[in-house]
C-alpha cells in the first residue's frame, strides 16, 4: 500500500474557531489527539479488519490448518498509543461548516501549504486511502507476520520499522463512503518537543500533544457562515495585523441560510 504522492504546496484546510486560531498563532503549535480517544477509533479498527481478512483470505486459499491468531493484530495495533491531526483538500465547503465538531458562532478554516507544516521529518501530512488498498497476500508477507509474532520476537515488535510502517499506513485507512471528505492527516506516536495533555470532550477526557509547527506555512484564514461574520472577520484581521502577519483573510461564500 503506498499513500497517495503529496505534491508540493497542496492546499489543505484545517476547520476550527477564533479562539483555537488564537492558541495556535500564541504558542505556534498543532494539536494531535490519541485516535482512540475521537471518532478515529472505528475508523483504525476498519483498516486492522481489512488486514485481517487478507491473511484470513491467504490460509483459506492455501489450505492452511494451523491458523496465524489474527487478534495479536488487536493486540498490537498501537491505536491507544497513535496520535493524529486532520486536514481536508475541501476549502470553503458546506459540509464541513454544517460538521457537528466545527463551532457556530465563530467558525474559520485555516488554509495550510502541506509541504511546509512541520519542519520535523517525522512528521509528515499524508492523503487517507478509501476502501481496501491491500493487495492479495503472498508467501512471503505471510511468513513474514507469523515470524514478527513468534513468542521469541513479539516483544520487539514495537521496533520493528516495517511494521510500524504497516501501522502508521492503516492510521490512514477510511471506508469508501467517507471518501468526500479528502481527509489528510498527519500521525504519530508522539514527540520529545511535544506539550502532552488531557481535555475533557463530550464527558470524556481525550489526551492530546501540541506539536511546534511553522507559522509561516498558513497562507490564508477562511471566515465562516455565522450571524456574527462580518464582526468575526474584522477579529481575525485585527489579530492578524497585530501580529505582523501576512497571510489572506478572507470570508466564506457560503450565504448563511443554507
Amino acid at each position: 500500500m503506498e499513500y497517495k504522492k503529496m505534491n508540493k504546496g497542496v492546499n489543505v484546510y484545517h476547520y476550527t474557531s477564533i479562539e483555537v486560531l488564537k492558541k495556535i498563532l500564541l504558542s505556534q503549535r498543532l494539536r494531535f489527539t490519541k485516535m482512540n480517544s475521537l471518532n478515529d477509533k472505528s475508523e483504525y479498527k476498519y483498516g486492522i479488519q481489512l488486514l485481517k481478512n487478507k491473511i484470513i483470505e491467504y490460509e483459506t486459499n492455501n489450505n492452511i490448518c494451523s491458523r496465524f491468531d489474527i487478534n495479536l493484530l488487536d493486540k498490537f495495533s498501537f491505536s491507544d498509543k497513535l496520535y493524529s491531526i486532520s486536514f481536508t483538500e475541501n476549502g470553503d465547503d458546506l459540509a464541513f461548516w454544517n460538521s457537528y465538531y466545527v463551532d457556530k458562532i465563530s467558525p474559520i478554516s485555516i488554509v495550510f501549504k502541506s509541504d511546509n507544516v512541520f519542519s520535523n521529518n517525522d512528521f509528515k501530512i499524508n492523503h487517507c486511502i478509501y476502501d481496501d488498498p491491500y493487495p492479495l497476500m503472498g508467501k512471503a508477507r505471510y511468513e513474514w507476520f507469523k515470524q514478527i509474532f513468534e513468542i521469541r520476537n513479539i516483544m520487539q515488535i514495537s521496533k520493528n520499522r516495517e511494521y510500524i510502517h504497516i501501522t502508521f499506513q492503516t492510521a490512514h485507512i477510511k471506508q469508501k463512503a467517507f471518501e468526500i471528505e479528502k481527509e489528510w492527516r498527519a500521525v504519530s506516536f508522539g514527540s520529545k518537543n511535544g506539550s502532552f495533555g488531557k481535555f475533557v470532550k463530550n464527558n470524556k477526557e481525550v489526551d492530546y500533544f501540541d506539536q511546534p509547527f511553522n507559522v509561516e506555512s498558513i497562507c490564508e484564514i477562511i471566515v465562516g457562515p455565522s450571524i456574527q461574520q462580518e464582526q468575526n472577520y474584522q477579529e481575525v484581521t485585527s489579530l492578524i495585523s497585530k501580529r505582523k502577519l501576512k497571510f489572506l483573510v478572507k470570508k466564506s461564500t457560503i450565504p448563511l441560510e443554507l
